[in-house]
């Protein structure tokens, strides 16, 4: 028979003590003896197992990409600007989400059981929705800057950078942090054995929806029209540009503003299977092993920006290299990846212009305008 551990948990209207969730055992019996609705099956070891193992290795590799990231950006000058200060900005929100929340989801999914206490269960429910809507706010907040950056540039050299970054760090983070000012905090969720995690009670119905506009649609239509007024008005204006020494500058911001966007896309998508289902199925009809499922791709998804980050800047990825010893070693398969390339060409001799290339160290041999993914 399921047995039950978890102190002064509220569970559907009922006050246990010492409630907990053992899974060792069928996992549909004696559900009723402690008032939970025989529907509600508890997910299965090998579920659990499964993704905790998947979100173990998120979890390492999100820790050492956004540290590993935050690290270069701090201890090197070139590469302290506008732009990555918002990227360390969001490399600290990803940390604690995964240093806290999947931290205590993945000791959950491990031992099978919550034994944490209600507090912390409530807690760990806060801080989902605190960080999550504090990297939506960077990203929306992040696409006005992009906005004026792009199609408003005059005006753009004339605003205080440092104000409107001290305005962005600071707004990001206050928004999510005030719906944590409530007298009912503290007892405002359930415990939900089926999600092995806490969910806000019914009667808090219009706090939920408050939430979900103020930090997840609001920050989300910002960004959606700031970057449509963006490729538009590239769109209209890049045959002048190429005219141009602005193509350069141009492609670079253009660059810029995409990686942001796949951030945003990212926490959308991590976060929206997740939304979507819990909106649809509020009896919790679905499969527990389900729940698991997409809880784990919330969890992947989290630890995923450090990729972005240097997959699409050249400079943020050379330096992640050259942190880790890895410089030459990348520079060799770059020279590899470039004789592929001139083979490809069947004998014919490629013509391309060429250019000086600068590094932390040294100066690299002449080569082509594409540089390749070691070099910026």
């Amino acid at each position: 028979m399921s047995s039950t551990v978890i102190n002064q948990v509220h569970i559907e209207g009922h006050d246990l003590t010492n409630y907990s969730i053992n899974l060792s055992a069928n996992n549909n019996v004696g559900n009723e003896d402690v008032g939970i609705p025989s529907s509600h099956e508890l997910p299965s070891a090998t579920a659990l197992h499964i993704g905790a193992i998947v979100m173990l290795i998120a979890l390492l590799w999100g820790l050492f990409g956004n540290i590993l990231t935050s690290f270069v950006i701090l201890t090197n000058r070139d590469l302290k600007n506008t732009t990555n200060v918002f990227i360390v900005s969001l490399c600290i929100n990803d940390i604690l989400n995964l240093g806290i929340n999947n931290m205590i989801v993945l000791i959950s999914y491990f031992m099978m059981e919550w034994r944490m206490g209600l507090e912390i269960c409530e807690m760990v429910m806060h801080f989902t929705v605190l960080l999550m809507g504090s990297s939506l706010w960077h990203t929306g907040l992040i696409s006005i800057h992009r906005l004026i950056v792009v199609c408003f540039n005059n005006f753009y050299k004339k605003i205080s950078k440092k104000a409107y970054v001290i305005f962005v760090l600071s707004f990001a983070r206050i928004v999510p942090l005030l719906f944590m000012i409530t007298p009912h905090l503290g007892n405002m969720s359930q415990f939900q054995p089926k999600l092995i995690r806490c969910i806000a009670r019914k009667e808090f119905l219009l706090y939920t929806m408050l939430v979900s506009v103020t930090l997840q649609m609001l920050p989300s239509i910002i960004l959606i029209v700031c970057y449509i007024a963006i490729f538009v008005k590239v769109f209209r204006s890049s045959s002048a540009i190429r005219a141009t020494r602005k193509r350069e500058w141009l492609r670079r911001e253009i660059q810029v503003t995409k990686m942001f966007g796949m951030v945003f896309l990212l926490i959308i998508l991590g976060y929206l299977p997740y939304g979507i289902v819990r909106f649809i199925d509020r009896k919790l009809e679905l499969s527990a092993d389900f729940y698991v499922g997409i809880s784990v791709v919330y969890a992947v998804a989290n630890s995923c920006n450090p990729i972005i980050y240097g997959v699409m800047d050249r400079k943020i990825r050379r330096y992640c290299f050259r942190a880790l010893g890895l410089e030459e070693t990348c520079m060799k398969s770059d020279q590899q990846m470039k004789k592929k390339i001139s083979m490809r060409t069947n004998g014919e001799v490629e013509v391309t212009e060429t250019v000086n290339i600068t590094t932390p160290a040294k100066s690299v041999a002449p080569t082509s305008t594409t540089p390749p993914p070691c070099q910026v």
